[in-house]
């Protein structure tokens, strides 16, 4: 079985929160692919955006933040990564504009 889960984050959200977390509940040891898309706060695509990827291990106290590598946006403003979604760990994403 496939699930797909989407959100959309407007630039305008981001220029307001700074910081954003959701929450996704899927099937644990298993790899997903992240996908998205990176937008200016008008709308359009970014090409060439870096996006730095942070695993953090919350079954240790304190948590272990780790960089796991750099993705960057295609000319469409969209990227993909490959991630192993385990139990006990989150994602930190951060997209920085070119």
């Amino acid at each position: 079985m496939c699930a797909m889960v989407k959100k959309i984050i407007s630039g305008n959200e981001l220029l307001k929160k700074r910081i954003i977390t959701m929450n996704a509940f899927l099937p644990n040891d298993k790899y997903i692919l992240l996908k998205g898309t990176v937008c200016n706060p008008h709308g359009k695509p970014l090409s060439g955006a870096a996006i730095e990827i942070i695993q953090i291990n919350n079954t240790l106290d304190p948590a272990v933040e780790k960089n796991i590598g750099i993705t960057f946006t295609l000319n469409d403003g969209s990227y993909g990564i490959p991630l192993l979604w385990k139990k006990g760990y989150a994602y930190k994403l951060t997209a920085y504009s070119p």
